[in-house]
C-alpha cells in the first residue's frame, strides 16, 4: 500500500518536473513560445515567474532524487523471487523431463548445423 502511494507520488513529481522544465525559456523560446506570448512563459505568470520556476524546478528535482532513493531502498527490501515464494508455500517446482527422440524425427544438431534425420530402428 505504501509502495503504491510512493510510486504514484513519484510519477506525479516526474510529470510536474517535465512540465516545469518545458515551460522555462532557455536560449531559444522552447515550449514557452508556443504559449503565445512571444516573450516566453515567464511573463505569462508574472515578473517574478523566473525565480518561481527556478525554485520549483529545484524543489521538484530534490523530491525526485529523494523519492528515487526511497523507492530503491524499499524495492531492494521487498525483492523476492517467484521460486522462493513457491517453496515457502510448500509447493514443488515443476521438473522438466528429458525429451524422447521419436523414430524418424531429426536428431538435435549443434548450433549452425543442419539436423540429421534419425534412422528408423530395425526390428
Amino acid at each position: 500500500m505504501l509502495f503504491t502511494v510512493l510510486i504514484t507520488l513519484y510519477v506525479l513529481i516526474c510529470v510536474s518536473l517535465i512540465v516545469v522544465i518545458l515551460l522555462q525559456s532557455g536560449k531559444g523560446s522552447g515550449l514557452s513560445g508556443i504559449l503565445g506570448s512571444g516573450g516566453g512563459g515567464q511573463t505569462i505568470f508574472g515578473a517574478r515567474a523566473g525565480d518561481m520556476m527556478t525554485k520549483t524546478t529545484t524543489v521538484l528535482a530534490v523530491c525526485f532524487m529523494g523519492f528515487s532513493l526511497v523507492l530503491a531502498l524499499l524495492s531492494a527490501r521487498q525483492s523476492s523471487s517467484l521460486v522462493g515464494e513457491i517453496e515457502a508455500a510448500g509447493l514443488e517446482m515443476p521438473r522438466s523431463e528429458p525429451l524422447a527422440v521419436v523414430e524418424g524425427s531429426p536428431a538435435p544438431a549443434a548450433p549452425g548445423e543442419a539436423a540429421a534425420p534419425v534412422p528408423p530402428a530395425e526390428e
